[in-house]
């Protein structure tokens, strides 16, 4: 019954590249909710992996850039928990591949740290304004840390 609704809401049958979606008018700002999975190797070899809920919002303002915001919560498998926030300014390659980095901080128990993001995102337009991008991203922390998240995030685009 939510998967029937789901459906019916989103309409979930991909834009053809000749169909007008409303997806690339300019200016342009997308919303989206980011679930996927975190793997990280800390500086002295300890690996967590956990999952990653966020939120991510964009504004495109020309047809191959944007700046936006992304927040994320990091649950990892054992009592490792942190909250991420990024600046990103993205980079629209073609109409479906996003490229995006920036500077951000991860907030956690044991003391927030600076790390820059880099990413990469290839988006499928779906009707009436909708998206779903598989992402995989790479955090680098202050600490010498990385983390990878792997994730899907489904969106809408709006003018605003």
């Amino acid at each position: 019954m939510v998967v029937i609704a789901i459906g019916a809401v989103l309409d979930t049958q991909p834009v053809s590249a000749n169909e007008d979606s409303g997806h690339h008018e300019y200016p342009h700002s997308h919303f989206a909710l980011f679930v996927g999975a975190g793997f990280e190797r800390a500086k002295d070899g300890h690996q967590e992996e956990g999952s990653a809920l966020g939120l991510e919002y964009e504004y495109q303002f020309e047809e191959k850039w944007g700046v936006g915001v992304d927040v994320e919560r990091l649950f990892g498998n054992g009592t490792h928990r942190s909250s991420v926030a990024v600046l990103p300014v993205s980079y629209h390659a073609t109409e479906n591949w996003r490229l995006f980095a920036g500077p951000g901080f991860e907030f956690s128990e044991t003391g927030d740290k600076f790390l820059g993001r880099i990413g990469v995102a290839y988006e499928l337009p779906l009707r009436n304004g909708w998206s779903v991008s598989p992402e995989i991203l790479v955090d680098f922390i202050e600490d010498g840390a990385n983390t990878i998240v792997i994730g899907i995030a489904l969106g809408r685009g709006f003018d605003f």
